[in-house]
């Protein structure tokens, strides 16, 4: 069960430093100045991608730093949640390629996503993606084992003591 904790906890401070990190990227690069790339019509299209994929990750970290806490403090509930966010950000991360494709805007989108996603990189630097969703999936589940053990202890005994009255 010590285990369980650690690692929950583990991903839990590992969540909320990728969260800073982004956040601090992300926060960065939207104070920067790259009206360089309006002047040229073949990026006429860099704010909207830059501005749209920028809001994306900062609710993904929003999402990333609620996890973290809960997780810190135990609390199971954000497991399934957090799981489909890591899926959704890997999803989200390689679907960018796709847009890149895009005859019109393609080039812009491309110019702007490393601004805007590089927040993201720090997850992949350290493989995040990879191992703590199954760390919070082992984790969720013997926290919940212990948990039901734990309860039919608790019943076990009121029932010794409610037949021994």
């Amino acid at each position: 069960m010590k285990t369980a904790h650690r690692f929950m906890v583990a991903v839990g401070i590992t969540s909320i430093i990728m969260a800073g990190l982004g956040f601090w990227y992300n926060l960065t690069s939207l104070f920067t100045d790259f009206s360089h790339h309006t002047q040229d019509q073949e990026f006429a299209y860099f704010f909207p991608a830059f501005y749209t994929m920028s809001t994306i990750c900062i609710v993904c970290y929003v999402a990333l730093l609620i996890c973290g806490v809960q997780f810190i403090q135990l609390r199971i509930g954000l497991v399934k949640f957090f799981v489909g966010l890591i899926v959704f950000e890997v999803i989200y991360f390689f679907s960018i390629g796709f847009a890149w494709l895009t005859p019109v805007i393609g080039r812009s989108v491309a110019a702007a996503t490393g601004v805007a996603n590089g927040g993201m990189s720090f997850q992949i630097f350290i493989l995040f993606p990879l191992w703590a969703p199954l760390l919070v999936l082992w984790s969720d589940g013997k926290l919940k084992s212990t948990d039901n053990a734990i309860g039919s202890n608790i019943q076990e005994v009121e029932n010794s003591a409610n037949q021994a009255n």
